[in-house]
């Protein structure tokens, strides 16, 4: 099964995101083997993760070595304050990379991550599905089991109430992407009860997040968010 898991927003400075985000920020950490770090918003399991860069060196080496990597995504946007990529869980990648790999797509993963937060060290295994020109989502599966990352999640303050998310994204070769969504069975963008991808084809790609919950609609840290 699918589901929504986060979307990335890239900020030049972390520090003005717990006064600038427009959601309320829970948590955070840092990716020691990417030179990054983040705070997260979550609004139940699913979260947005304000990511930065926190040592130029390793992030460096990192966008030099990687194939792809949802950190590679701050340079080939042009580390612009933005959204720049988003990821759907998934309960077994090396299934899912194999379904993708039978209908022609070359991947990358499952690779091995982990985050240290507040002395404790989160782990997770990512798939990147790879193309050419395109970033497509990627995808997590979650070393935690599901009942303990809610719990964690809990106690972080967050409610938990089911939150309408739709996520507005143009891009330029929509049936790339519909057919990248056609392999994991997503139709019209319904990713999950509570997620749907609005595909647009347009020649300025970008990424804007819609919520059905109470806020400050208009631009923050560079990226769009609408309140409904």
């Amino acid at each position: 099964m699918i589901k929504f898991d986060h979307i990335i927003h890239y900020v030049n400075q972390l520090d003005d995101v717990r006064e600038k985000a427009p959601l309320p920020v829970h948590t955070g950490g840092v990716h020691t083997r990417l030179g990054t770090e983040n705070l997260l918003s979550y609004l139940d399991t699913r979260y947005i993760e304000y990511i930065s860069i926190k040592d130029e060196k390793l992030f460096t080496d990192h966008v030099r070595e990687a194939e792809d990597s949802f950190a590679k995504a701050i340079y080939k946007m042009n580390y612009t304050n933005d959204f720049i990529r988003y990821a759907l869980a998934a309960e077994d990648i090396v299934m899912l990379r194999d379904r993708y790999r039978a209908q022609g797509y070359e991947t990358l993963g499952p690779l091995y991550m982990e985050r240290e937060t507040d002395g404790e060290t989160l782990r997770w295994s990512l798939l990147y599905i790879m193309h050419d020109t395109i970033m497509f989502p990627f995808f997590i599966q979650w070393e935690e089991p599901e009942s303990e990352r809610i719990e964690r999640i809990k106690n972080f303050g967050v409610d938990m109430k089911p939150v309408k998310m739709t996520i507005k994204h143009e891009v330029e070769e929509i049936e790339e992407w519909r057919a990248f969504f056609d392999v994991i069975g997503v139709w019209q963008g319904e990713i999950d009860d509570r997620t749907t991808v609005e595909l647009t084809e347009g020649k300025n790609p970008a990424i804007s997040v819609e919520l059905d919950m109470a806020g400050n609609s208009g631009k923050h840290l560079g990226a769009y968010y609408k309140f409904i």
